[in-house]
């Protein structure tokens, strides 16, 4: 493959441009002949080679090539080249590694009587005295002009690295509206626009970066704990989309709790809940759900807004929230829809964790209505699950697992649509759901002929990264698989761990019944 000068290039979609100056009718996958003299000047190609000891062929770019390729103009591919070079140091120094240091060692204490050759008195003391002819002091980083040149050369290397840094980071966060970097304790100077400029520390600026959090310390100072960056951030949306009267921070209408945020005109309240001030270890099992049934006595919704479902399902939330406010932006009528039942479980999948706060959940039945070819609204079916506290007895029972519309969009009479052909096209006996009282009161399910019955406990989830996961993929029996102690109980093991929980306000359990 290689011939002295000469080496084999096969064309690349990148490269043939290049070759054409000097290749006629050249296309895509040509091996053709090159000089190095050509070679050098594009090093983004790559050379077909041949190793000289294994004849393994192999495509490896130009420089990779040119630093293995030996004063004989011989390829050798790494391993081979490994082994060779063992060798070689066995038949030289008796030894694979001929940089072996014990070896070393061994052999400078049996001529010298010392493990290092620094610690022989003839050497030691040759160094001191060249060292003292030279600085007038035993060691160079005695002499104040060595250590001002190294100080220098450190601050000057420091420098240079701070100001790469610097460009880079301002060609990065472009986006940010930083505007200068100081060098001296690496602060951000941005722009807020807001008709005022702030400044950050780089660590606050990472940190409210990576939480979707406000970044400018005017607007959400830092150490202000009554509201938090995020909080502010559901208040702004809020205030942008409803031009009634808000009240923020409300304590006399649930006695002793307070409600973040308070639409009087339409008896609806937002409680933002972060993930870490909201566990077991400050609240107790029951403080959402006494917040929601105190709320429901005075006949206010309240709504809760999850710390990590704001962070990574904003789209969803703030789609949710102009749904409670009257203000989705999108209708169609149903009627102007057509149904369909979806096999495609990727576009069911891609639906769900788009557009429901739940996600995805795999179930038997999808249906689907489609306006203009696209799905708008969805609502799906299964056998009764058995994280839900039930499982089916009967083939002909059913849950209703999931329903959503398309984001921001509102299907009217969407969901009857659907229900009524399932019900009409599967003949179910029973069918069972539940509403999340941190969202919802279930009027969906009464419009659609569901009866109550009754409420479930606080659900609970643990806290991993910042992010709420679902208890039944940490029960005790998977616990145990995993080598915890069988004697102790899933709480057990999981605060040992260091992972708490954190509880909702539970669910409402609907069920329709056909006579």
């Amino acid at each position: 493959m290689i011939l002295n000068n000469i080496i084999n290039i096969k064309i690349h979609n990148k490269t043939i441009s290049y070759y054409k100056q000097w290749y006629n009718n050249i296309k895509i996958g040509d091996v053709i002949d090159i000089s190095i003299e050509h070679l050098q000047k594009n090093s983004a190609i790559k050379v077909l080679v041949k190793c000289d000891i294994c004849d393994k062929e192999r495509e490896l770019p130009y420089y990779k090539y040119n630093k293995n390729i030996s004063k004989y103009n011989i390829y050798t591919c790494n391993k081979c080249f490994n082994i060779k070079n063992k060798k070689t140091n066995i038949i030289k120094y008796g030894d694979e590694n001929f940089n072996n240091k014990e070896k070393i060692r061994k052999t400078v204490l049996e001529k010298y009587n010392v493990d290092n050759v620094s610690n022989i008195p003839e050497i030691k003391l040759k160094k001191e005295s060249t060292t003292f002819k030279n600085y007038s002091v035993l060691n160079p980083m005695q002499n104040e002009e060595t250590k001002l040149k190294v100080r220098n050369k450190i601050k000057r290397r420091y420098l240079e690295l701070k100001k790469i840094r610097n460009d880079k980071t301002l060609k990065f966060f472009d986006k940010f509206n930083i505007i200068s970097i100081s060098n001296d304790i690496y602060t951000f100077k941005c722009d807020c626009n807001k008709e005022h400029n702030f400044d950050i520390n780089s660590n606050v600026f990472y940190n409210r970066k990576m939480r979707n959090n406000i970044l400018c310390t005017i607007c959400n100072p830092i150490g202000c704990f009554s509201n938090s960056g995020l909080e502010i951030q559901l208040q702004n949306f809020i205030k942008q989309n409803f031009n009634n009267e808000i009240i923020l921070n409300v304590r006399n209408i649930i006695n002793p709790y307070e409600l973040d945020i308070y639409l009087p005109d339409l008896k609806i309240a937002f409680e933002f809940n972060g993930i870490y001030w909201h566990n077991e270890l400050y609240k107790d099992k029951n403080y959402h759900l006494n917040k929601t049934e105190l709320c429901e006595q005075q006949g206010i919704q309240l709504i809760h807004i999850w710390e990590d479902d704001w962070i990574y399902k904003q789209e969803i939330v703030k789609s949710m929230i102009l749904n409670k406010l009257n203000q989705t932006p999108n209708k169609i009528f149903a009627r102007k829809t057509i149904i369909k039942e979806i096999s495609d479980n990727k576009l069911v999948r891609e639906f769900l964790d788009k557009n429901h706060i739940q996600g995805f959940v795999g179930s038997k039945i999808k249906l689907g209505l489609f306006y203009d070819n696209e799905l708008v609204s969805l609502m799906t079916f299964g056998n009764r699950r058995v994280a839900m506290g039930k499982k089916a007895t009967n083939k002909d029972e059913y849950e209703l697992l999931r329903f959503c519309n398309k984001l921001n969009t509102n299907v009217i009479g969407g969901a009857s649509k659907l229900f009524k052909y399932f019900v009409n096209n599967y003949k179910p006996l029973e069918i069972t759901t539940y509403a999340d009282r941190s969202i919802s009161q279930g009027k969906l399910y009464k419009t659609l002929g569901f009866k109550s019955q009754g409420k479930t406990e606080p659900n609970y989830y643990y806290i991993i990264d910042g992010i709420r996961k679902h208890r039944f993929n940490f029960r005790k029996d998977i616990l145990v698989k995993q080598g915890f102690d069988k004697n102790k109980t899933e709480h057990q093991i999981m605060l040992e761990i260091n992972l708490y929980r954190i509880y909702d306000s539970g669910n409402l359990k609907f069920n329709y019944i056909i006579i």
